[in-house]
């Protein structure tokens, strides 16, 4: 009788292993420079995500447009994932007098992970960027790496809840 009440857990368990907690999620990302980032979830386990740091204290301004793939570690709160979109990335440098700027645009990838708890999730990424069009430098492979602390706007349902919504519920 215990090991049929263990396998019904596991089932149970393993019905609600989505890739991630929330439906919705927006908050900062730290890692050239501060930024803002913001997920959607799009399907069960993708969301869209869109990353801007605006260059205020590095002066280099970043923007991404990621469709990443979520995989479940050991429960959907904790994941890691990976994706690619789209980036476009400005720098100055110089002085005031003659400032120089560059811009490039290109191929974005992202690998990381990311562990949601409560209404906070906390997530690391490391984004290697391939350049297709730039302005002045040389340099087609560029790579940044970042740290994300994400609030919960829109969080989603169990599956085990459901599952026991729809088990327990009263039929008419």
């Amino acid at each position: 009788m215990k090991k049929l009440i263990l396998l019904l857990g596991i089932i149970i368990s393993a019905i609600g292993l989505n890739a991630q907690k929330y439906n919705t999620i927006a908050g900062v990302r730290i890692a050239d420079d501060f930024g803002l980032t913001f997920s959607q979830r799009i399907a069960n386990k993708n969301t869209i995500e869109l990353n801007h740091q605006p260059g205020t204290f590095a002066g280099k301004q970043m923007t991404s447009l990621l469709v990443k793939q979520h995989y479940p570690l050991l429960s959907k709160r904790l994941n890691f994932f990976m994706g690619a979109g789209l980036y476009t990335r400005k720098s100055s440098s110089g002085n005031a007098d003659i400032p120089q700027v560059s811009s490039s645009t290109g191929l974005a990838l992202s690998f990381g992970a990311e562990f949601s708890i409560g209404r906070l999730s906390i997530a690391t990424d490391y984004l290697p960027l391939v350049t297709i069009n730039k302005s002045d430098s040389n340099q087609r492979f560029y790579t940044t790496s970042g740290f994300s602390l994400r609030y919960i706007l829109v969080g989603r349902e169990s599956s085990t809840k459901k599952f026991f919504k729809n088990l327990f519920k009263k039929k008419s």
